[in-house]
């Protein structure tokens, strides 16, 4: 969905030059979602606000924290570690 926005907006301004629309080409990084209202934003951004949840940890993603693992017995015997690969 991110590529095809990105590539449809492209289009649009390379037909439209001058549009105000070309500004949003810098900021379109990442995974991104457009929210349109004729209502009250600050209504629409605590509903959006409200409806946060956390994201599971992915293969080989950066902690926004440092994660610190004391040395020590874990509990589990060696068959029970897989989980940790």
């Amino acid at each position: 969905k991110n590529t095809m926005m990105r590539k449809i907006i492209k289009e649009y301004c390379e037909e439209n030059p001058g549009s105000p629309v070309e500004g949003v080409l810098d900021v379109l990084v990442g995974n991104v979602g457009f929210v349109f209202t004729n209502g009250d934003l600050g209504y629409v951004r605590e509903q959006l606000e409200s409806n946060v949840r956390p994201a599971p940890a992915r293969v080989n993603g950066i902690a926004p924290i440092d994660v610190i693992v004391p040395k020590g017995p874990t509990g589990c015997d060696p068959g029970q570690t897989a989980f940790f690969q």
